[in-house]
């Protein structure tokens, strides 16, 4: 560990319960830098398309096809095993119309051309490959659980699966810019694999990637639902604005902890508590959880292509 953080921990120890400054505390840093990482022209251009009342199959594969990288993972992503589809897919078109489907390839575009300017590691416990682990299994577990909710709850498809990729991505952005913070904040998940990262966040850094995640998300004009679930999510108890998506998103990512996805999280009670508030039931829950078990190969894969940089 961090001699820093040693010598924090011991003062913690000595100070009988006095407030003690986090030994890294990135609020100042943050409020010094005067540009966050632009969304980038395609992520732009998917986001206007969703205004468009004409939009289609073709003006979304038209956008796509200006991304030589963002062609090659669609169409991969659509030949992946987990669709089964037998055919030949050449075109982003194809993938769109035979296999995944207008509303998929426009959320997973869009997540994948917003995070692309993010160069985080890949490896490690928060790096970007276990962020698109849980992104994805979250995306499928949040999707299953959204149809359970009752008729008058359900949420709008697009918004869950917006809120399911990007709830966590104040973690590429804080290995974006902070890299020595995102390698300290690694070792100590690392190393304390019981402890809430969110908890170890705020131990050692003074932040948590809600924080950094909603702050970056303002910058993009995000959709303000997504906006307050990604700054929210560990927080159960928020009655605010959207909180039955936030709920949702808290159980989605305590349901996902069962099955090592994510880092640990609250007690079985307050997990218990969200499935009731949610109208849901605990056999409902965990039989979308093992659905969602029975579909991770086929995600893994996919992380892989979301992962590739060439």
């Amino acid at each position: 560990m961090n001699p820093s953080l040693i010598s924090w921990t011991f003062n913690c120890i000595e100070a009988n319960n006095k407030t003690i400054d986090p030994p890294i505390n990135l609020r100042e840093t943050i409020s010094s830098i005067k540009e966050l990482p632009p969304l980038p022209g395609i992520a732009t251009r998917i986001m206007n398309l969703a205004a468009d009342p004409l939009a289609d199959s073709k003006k979304l594969a038209a956008i796509i096809e200006l991304d030589p990288l963002l062609t090659t993972q669609v169409i991969r992503w659509a030949s992946s095993s987990l669709y089964g589809y037998k055919g030949k897919i050449t075109s982003v078109q194809d993938a769109i119309s035979r296999v995944l489907g207008y509303q998929f390839v426009f959320d997973l575009v869009l997540g994948l051309a917003a995070l692309s300017p993010l160069k985080a590691p890949v490896e490690g416990i928060i790096g970007t490959r276990a962020f698109w682990t849980h992104a994805l299994a979250s995306t499928h577990l949040m999707q299953s659980l959204n149809e359970l909710l009752p008729t008058e709850n359900k949420i709008e498809t697009q918004t869950v699966f917006l809120v399911g990729l990007m709830h966590n991505i104040g973690l590429p952005l804080l290995g974006d810019q902070f890299i020595n913070e995102f390698k300290i904040l690694s070792n100590l998940a690392e190393a304390n694999p019981s402890l809430s990262l969110y908890k170890l966040e705020k131990f050692a850094l003074g932040v948590d990637h809600g924080e950094l995640g909603s702050w970056l998300l303002r910058t993009w004009n995000m959709p303000a639902p997504v906006i307050d679930v990604v700054y929210h999510h560990h927080n159960p108890h928020y009655k605010g604005d959207n909180y039955q998506l936030n709920l949702l998103t808290y159980l989605n990512d305590s349901l996902l902890a069962h099955i090592g996805i994510g880092d640990a999280h609250e007690k079985s009670s307050v997990e218990l508590q969200a499935i009731k508030q949610l109208h849901l039931q605990p056999s409902a829950c965990n039989k979308a959880l093992q659905k969602l078990q029975d579909e991770l190969e086929g995600i893994k894969s996919m992380v892989e292509i979301c992962t590739q940089t060439k």
